[in-house]
């Protein structure tokens, strides 16, 4: 078995789309599975690594295959939370058990009062498709069914010290909500590894689909 370091793994996936800090960051999120650990040297499957970048490409195609918006989150690899009364991490890692990959993903997000409404309108009727990606590469599909009520005390406060520590006079009103994740639809078949370039923002993106009704050429909202 080939194996390569950490920075000659980085450096196999930097593609276009996906500069040195991204390809790092998916490394972490484990996409090539768990490196070896080599007297301080992480040694990675030079294989797997090379299964990575197979999966990159052809980009990803979700856009294509829905009419509803898409939550496109952005997030960094596993991190510990110990302030969390419900999860022990946050973030990315595709070897951990799917439940806890879904908690990590599901909140914390601050949304404005209409971008909330929407998605609890939306997700309650339908679904609204989901999507983490972790260094501009997919790794987990969900669809939001609504807001977490259990856990609304919990935002309301971190909402507040948010809200506290914004500078005199801001204007700043979004609040933090958690999701509740079902698992994705048809949309998702095959889109886990794609790349999913969304441009530079913050830590989540409101994608419309584009999918288009034939008979009328208009974004078709899927039943």
């Amino acid at each position: 078995m080939e194996l390569w370091t950490e920075r000659q793994a980085t450096r196999h996936l930097m593609v276009p789309g996906v500069g040195r800090d991204a390809a790092r960051s998916a490394l972490k999120a484990n996409v090539a599975g768990r490196p070896l650990s080599a007297g301080g040297t992480l040694l990675y499957d030079a294989r797997a690594v090379c299964a990575v970048l197979d999966r990159m490409d052809p980009p990803c195609e979700i856009r294509q295959r829905t009419g509803r918006p898409i939550f496109v989150a952005r997030v960094a690899p596993r991190t510990p939370d110990p302030a969390s009364s419900w999860r022990t991490w946050r973030g990315a890692d595709v070897l951990a058990p799917r439940p806890q990959q879904l908690d990590a993903v599901r909140g914390w997000w601050h949304l404005g009062f209409r971008l909330e409404a929407l998605l609890r309108g939306v997700g309650q009727y339908k679904g609204v498709p989901f999507v983490a990606t972790c260094g501009g590469i997919v790794v987990l599909g969900a669809e939001i069914r609504g807001i977490d009520a259990a856990l609304a005390d919990e935002g309301a406060a971190l909402s507040e010290a948010r809200i506290a520590s914004s500078p005199p006079g801001s204007d700043y009103t979004r609040r933090a909500y958690a999701f509740v994740l079902d698992e994705p639809g048809a949309w998702f078949d095959g889109q886990r590894g794609r790349r999913f370039t969304t441009g530079a923002g913050g830590p989540f993106r409101l994608l419309h689909g584009r999918k288009r009704d034939a008979s009328t050429g208009r974004p078709r909202m899927e039943a």
